[in-house]
Formats: structure tokens, sequence, C-alpha cells
């Protein structure tokens, strides 16, 4: 069975804080790999915005070698051809739920190769307006309740994460980057469709309220960490976790 997260190039990207504890029985746990697991508290980042991780997001979400495209295209394509061939046909329609209506994400960059950035309702309400949708990237939001008359700018709207790998059958993008928040991570965690998670570190503690969710870390292994850097008081660093 192939690896849908290899076919499709699907990665998640997350930063994760310490939690700040909540009783004297908590002040005192030991150090483990589940340490930075704060995701959000009240609708929010727990820290304050942190610039470098910011352009660490910007800089993995947007980069792309054109190079390697046919490659990738390749690959899909031959898995849409074996998925066609033994029956499972070309339900890559979506309905009504796989776009905005007109606003797609095309704009003035339609023919420039972009990655996919998806996000759930409340990762994209988050987003300040001015940056809304984020620049150079295809914007996916994931929602059973928004629809195309609630979203002005120009991303696709679909309902489920069958709907997401329906409409990557569609594009034209390099890669596909999961960036929150809890539950789309889980679900996309718990089916096996993330094939690297780009995790950043910030090494502070923090109430908070969302977590990342658990995952079978004998799935992955860490294959890189980077130099720890100094911002906003804290500091912080990057790991990639990969199949």
């Amino acid at each position: 069975m192939e690896d849908l997260s290899d076919v499709f190039d699907i990665y998640a990207i997350c930063a994760c804080c310490k939690v700040a504890p909540t009783s004297e029985g908590t002040k005192n746990e030991p150090f483990s790999p589940r340490t930075f697991r704060g995701l959000g508290n009240k609708g929010t980042l727990p820290w304050k915005c942190n610039s470098v991780d910011m352009k660490y997001l910007r800089s993995v979400t947007t980069y792309v070698d054109e190079s390697k495209y046919e490659k990738l295209k390749w690959k899909r394509e031959r898995y849409l051809r074996m998925e066609a061939s033994q029956g499972g046909g070309d339900n890559t329609s979506g309905g009504d739920n796989t776009h905005g209506g007109d606003n797609t994400h095309g704009g003035d960059n339609a023919d420039k190769l972009q990655n996919v950035v998806v996000m759930g309702r409340s990762s994209w309400e988050s987003i300040p307006k001015q940056y809304k949708p984020l620049p150079n990237r295809i914007n996916v939001v994931l929602s059973k309740t928004l629809t195309k008359e609630d979203v002005k700018e120009k991303v696709f709207i679909i309902d489920s994460i069958d709907d997401l790998l329906l409409l990557l059958k569609k594009l034209k993008y390099y890669k596909c980057f999961i960036i929150g928040g809890a539950q789309v991570y889980r679900e996309c965690l718990s089916r096996n469709l993330i094939k690297q998670i780009y995790f950043t570190r910030i090494n502070g503690a923090y109430p908070c309220d969302v977590f990342f969710p658990e995952f079978d870390e004998s799935q992955f292994r860490v294959t890189s960490v980077s130099e720890v850097y100094n911002s906003k008081g804290t500091t912080l660093d990057f790991l990639v976790y990969s199949k």
C-alpha cells in the first residue's frame, strides 16, 4: 500500500512551548520528548509572537525547488494511474466544499509553483487580516462551518482530510504543509499522513489549553537539530522528525 504522506508530500510544521505547571505535583516532572507540547492558550499563541520562529515558518513553507518538481509530479501521476487501474476512480470533484467559489488560490501567481498550507478555522482566524491569505502559498482552510461567503480572501475551503486528498490530486504544488491546529495535526498523524514534522521548541513555560497531540514516536526519528537561537527573552531551536 502506498504511503500517501510520501505520494502527496505532506508535512507538519508547528511550534510548541513548555507548559506552565498547574500544580505542585507537576513542577518537577522529568524532561521528556513530550516536554514541549503547548500549542495555544485562549485562542492565541501562549508566548509573544517570536520573529525567529515566524521567519522560519515563512522560509520553510515558501521554499520550492522547481528542478525537483517533475519528479514529484511523476510520482503523483503514477499513483493516480495505479489508483484508476484498481478501480479507485477519479472522484476529484470534491463538490462545492473544495474551494471558495471564485476565491481560488491563483491570483497573480496562478502559474507559479507554490506550497500548500492547510489550517483549521481557528488557525485561519488567528492570522491578522493584513497577512491573509499567507502570501506565496496556496491557502487551504479546513472547516465544516465556513462557506465561500464567509471568506473573501483567495483560499480553498474544505471540510475534511479526505477532501484535502482529493484537492491535492488536482493541484499543481510542491509540498503540502499542515500548520494547525491541534485537531488537524491529530487526524493527519493518526492516519499516517505526515512525512516529516518541522518542530520548533520554544524554551519557555506558559499557560496552555491547546496541546500538540501525542504521536507514535517509534514511527519517527529526529533527523535534524538546529543551533539554539535567542529571541524575545527565550531560546528556541528547530527539530525535524522524519519517518
